[in-house]
């Protein structure tokens, strides 16, 4: 993009739009659309990232930066998504794709997207079906699966602690683990063990947690031994595998303890720590980007509420840490703590509209607040728009609390630039659709 180009967009942006003549809080809707950028498109199809320069300064030399959704229903939204990997792969230099889902399946998915698979299959590889189902998904996937024709591929990893899919719970993931060892010795895990394992990897499934709860009897010693041997007998492991397949396995393996560990404080909050399957995401995200991604570039796709920087309100938050649960939060909090200024977090925010997951029935957006903040993004008039939280100063009134619905449409008061970076307001959101 040319320098009067970047002169054009930020005297149209500091001008501001005119307002529709109905807008009833004109001082905060004119903010709003003072200090916001308009988007054109969000159109993964659309390459003309001229509306989206502004976001380089914004960005800065962030090395992650973390994209929400407020329910995993919302179409528009992964559309938006898939464009905003596109600008920050191509002119940014972002070149890892970091998914909510399970660290082992998900490389089932990276190894889909260098084959010839149908690409309509290439998610259900180890992506919840809420995005590898969804045709409003399938660009991201599309382009991701280009970008290995090019200089400068996508990699593709997950950092959830569950395992996604029933088969990989089943078979893939114990399979795994037990063809790592073989190798260094097939007598060292039992069969006895090996059902043990299996049996821990399929139950661990939240579902199963809510419609049957109480306490599982699984042979929690068997991954803390393999944990061990892969720590005591590293030197013999290097002469089977590299350094790096060696951490991933490890790491698989200390993902699914922490599983078990969370699942229990996710259901009934009784842990004593606090520990939860956000603590758990934050420590793969983090073994990752210290590890094997290190001076990489990471866009982490996610819900609203796990890419928090915080927990949402300040009493709550106060609250927690005069409780001693150190490990109570969204995965957001634990990131922030590690990267701080690494890292950039967007939002996703509608006023009116349709969500559904794949499916599912569509369901009507609420009807919004009269004060919410996307009630007043609606004011400015523009149907797409990125505001930049960090821009309110000290004082204003966006860092007191403010009612708005990132998680789940759900309505929330409290200061969100506390919480987030950046917002992308799309005004009409539409639902996710199943893939032909």
């Amino acid at each position: 993009m040319n320098a009067l180009l970047l002169v054009l967009i930020a005297a149209a942006t500091a001008a501001g739009d005119p307002l529709p003549p109905d807008v009833k809080d004109t001082d905060r809707v004119r903010w709003l659309a003072d200090h916001s950028l308009p988007i054109r498109s969000i159109d993964p199809k659309d390459e003309d990232f001229s509306d989206l320069q502004p976001l380089v300064s914004r960005i800065g030399n962030a090395r992650v930066v973390q994209l929400g959704e407020a329910t995993h229903g919302d179409g528009s939204t992964f559309l938006a998504k898939a464009r905003l990997v596109k600008f920050l792969h191509e002119v940014m230099g972002f070149d890892v794709l970091a998914w909510e889902a399970g660290i082992f399946d998900v490389r089932r998915v990276d190894a889909a997207l260098r084959s010839d698979m149908p690409l309509a299959e290439v998610g259900t590889q180890g992506l919840y079906g809420i995005w590898s189902r969804s045709a409003e998904v399938q660009p991201t996937l599309a382009y991701v699966r280009s970008t290995w024709s090019t200089p400068r591929p996508i990699e593709t990893v997950g950092f959830d602690c569950r395992i996604s899919t029933p088969e990989n719970r089943k078979e893939r993931f114990p399979s795994y683990v037990f063809a790592f060892f073989d190798r260094l010795d097939p007598k060292l895990i039992s069969p006895q063990e090996r059902a043990d394992l299996t049996a821990m990897s399929v139950g661990l499934v939240p579902a199963e947690y809510y419609e049957k709860p109480g306490e599982r009897n699984y042979n929690r010693a068997l991954p803390k031994r393999l944990v061990a041997v892969i720590d005591e007998r590293r030197s013999d492991l290097l002469a089977h595998h590299s350094a790096r397949e060696i951490d991933y396995v490890r790491q698989i393996l200390v993902s699914l303890m922490s599983m078990d560990r969370a699942l229990p404080g996710q259901m009934t909050n009784a842990t004593a720590d606090g520990y939860t399957r956000d603590t758990a995401m934050a420590e793969n995200l983090l073994w990752h980007l210290n590890g094997p991604l290190k001076d990489r570039k990471v866009i982490v796709w996610a819900h609203n509420y796990h890419i928090l920087k915080d927990i949402h309100a300040r009493v709550a938050k106060e609250r927690a840490a005069g409780s001693g649960r150190p490990y109570t939060g969204p995965m957001g909090k634990f990131l922030d703590a590690a990267l701080g200024r690494e890292m950039v977090t967007v939002a996703f925010l509608s006023h009116h509209g349709r969500y559904a997951y794949v499916g599912e029935p569509p369901e009507d957006i609420p009807a919004v607040a009269p004060d919410s903040l996307e009630e007043l993004l609606h004011a400015t008039g523009r149907p797409l728009l990125l505001l930049d939280l960090r821009s309110a100063p000290e004082g204003h009134w966006l860092r007191e609390p403010v009612t708005a619905s990132f998680y789940m449409y759900e309505p929330i008061p409290t200061d969100w630039p506390r919480l987030y970076d950046l917002v992308f307001f799309i005004d009409e959101q539409k639902p996710s659709t199943k893939v032909p």
